[in-house]
Parts: C-alpha cells; structure tokens; sequence
C-alpha cells in the first residue's frame, strides 16, 4: 500500500508540474510581462511556504553560508523558471515541456565529456536517442519551421535545471537542510532575484487586473510549485528516487493535453515521434544511473 501511494505521489508531482503552461500563458497573453508573472508565481508560493513551515513550526533560521548557497542555486532554479516560461512564447508549450525533459540526458553526456565517465553501450544510444527526438520535436524532420529562439530559450533550461540539482545534491551545507526551509528559500530567493531583475531593468511590475488573473497567479503558485513539491518528496520517500524519475513523463504528456485542447497547438507525427525518442532516452539514463536521492527528479 505504501509503495502503491507513493506511485501516485510520483504521479501527481509530474503531471501537476505540467500545468505550469495552462497558468502561466494565459498571463502573458493578458499582458503580464515575463517577469512579472515569475515573480507573483515565487513570491505567492514563499509566502504559502511560509505559513506551512509555521505551522509544522520548521525553523527558517539560516546561516551565513546557508543563505549565500541557497542564494547562488536559487539564481539557476529561477533562471529555469524564466527561460522555460519565455520559450512558451514562440514555440508550444508541449515541445517546450519535452525538450527541457531532455535534461538528464545532457548530464549523461557532460559527465562523459567533462569527467571521463565510463562510456557505456546504452548511454550512447539514449544519447543518440535524445537528440534525435529533439531533431524531429524542433520540425527538423519535415522541414517546418520552428522558432529557433524558442529552441535555444527552451535549451537554456537543459543547463540550468541540472546545475540546481546537482548544486543541491552535492553542497554540504544544503544537503543538511530541513527540506521545507529549503524549499521556501529557494522560492523566496527566486521572487527576490525576479524583483531586482525588474527594478534593474528600471522596468515596472504589471498589476493584476482581474479576479481571472488573481486566480492564474496563484494557481501557478499551488499547484505546479508547492504541490508538486510536496508530492515529489513523499513519492522519493515511498515509492524510491527511480520510479519516481521515471513517472516524470507525466510533465510534458500534461503539458502537451493542455496544449492542445486549451491552446489549439497541433500534435504531428513528427511530435510523436519526437517525444517517443526523448522518453526512451531519458528513461535509459535513468535505468543505468539508479540516482540515489533527486538528481533525475524535480521541478522548476
């Protein structure tokens, strides 16, 4: 029974993260500027966040090096935020979603690149796999035209996600971290860097002008931020770090339903087949990887 819930823990922390499109891009198509919607999205959710570890009576006390850490991962996990929310811009929301799923296996491949990680057989293929898919989900194959900025704002995701995670996984100072202080901070530091992103700019915030986008704003804090989390860690705990990874299809599946029947975006054979690929690749990595905590899992 345990491990039962923990499969639909796993199931709900991917899919809930594909909704982030469904929230996010109405806001944008409102007006909202990019920042904007990041801001009200992370500040809305640390706010939430705080009023949880209140009530669990979490301590949020922090250190020095615990503050100029969480500082440093937050400005990648924030990034990925911005970068992934901006690609929805010019491309759809489902290629996006796919694409940045991409991402454990580009820390395959920088592994063997960067350190010498032993090359193996099936790393290769899920390798080859990958960009492959990403091939035929960029239109390569039927000769369509996708926007090249949205693929390259898309594969910015693909850095800076995996830099978070491993940034978490392996600085001592996070890992010894109560996981809801943790989690605030990162949501915390995340609207703080999107504040000082605007006033740098010397840009304004756009307001919330309707009960609508009041109710998209905190959507987007709720649902694919704080329950996805909260989902994700139990799944970990439950169901282990492998199966949890690997029900993370569920993101860009999400993602690409709400796509379609909310946004009108076209499903082709070529995103099919796109999408086949990047799955198998990823789920190879993670088969060969076994990560032993969240370094395949997670979200932005």
């Amino acid at each position: 029974m345990r491990k039962f819930k923990g499969l639909l823990l796993a199931m709900l922390a991917s899919a809930t993260f594909g909704f982030i499109p469904l929230f996010s891009i109405p806001l944008l198509r409102g007006g909202v500027e990019l920042d904007s919607v990041c801001f009200y999205r992370f500040a809305l959710a640390s706010f939430f966040m705080w009023i949880i570890c209140k009530v669990k009576k979490v301590s949020l006390r922090c250190s020095g090096r615990e503050i100029a850490a969480m500082g440093i991962l937050s400005i990648f996990y924030a990034a990925t935020s911005f970068f992934l929310t901006a690609s929805y811009r010019y491309i759809s929301s489902g290629t996006a979603t796919t694409i940045h799923f991409f991402y454990p296996v580009v820390v395959a491949l920088a592994m063997i690149l960067l350190f010498g990680e032993k090359v193996s057989f099936w790393k290769v293929i899920a390798i080859m796999a990958g960009i492959a898919g990403v091939f035929f989900l960029s239109g390569g194959a039927s000769g369509e035209k996708v926007s090249l900025t949205g693929l390259i704002l898309v594969l910015v995701t693909v850095i800076t996600y995996p830099t978070y995670i491993v940034g978490v996984n392996r600085t001592p100072v996070v890992m010894k971290m109560n996981g809801m202080k943790q989690t605030f901070l990162v949501l915390f530091f995340s609207a703080v860097i999107f504040l000082v992103n605007v006033l740098v700019k010397g840009a304004h915030f756009s307001p919330l002008t309707s009960a609508s986008q009041w109710g998209y704003a905190i959507a987007l804090a709720v649902i694919p931020t704080l329950v996805s989390d909260f989902a994700l860690i139990y799944a970990i705990q439950m169901a282990g770090s492998t199966i949890t990874a690997i029900l993370g299809c569920m993101e860009p599946l999400v993602a690409v339903l709400n796509g379609i029947v909310f946004f009108g975006e076209k499903f082709t054979s070529n995103s099919l087949v796109g999408m086949l690929l990047v799955f198998t690749a990823v789920f190879i990595i993670i088969l060969c990887s076994r990560p032993r905590k969240t370094e395949e899992v997670g979200n932005v």
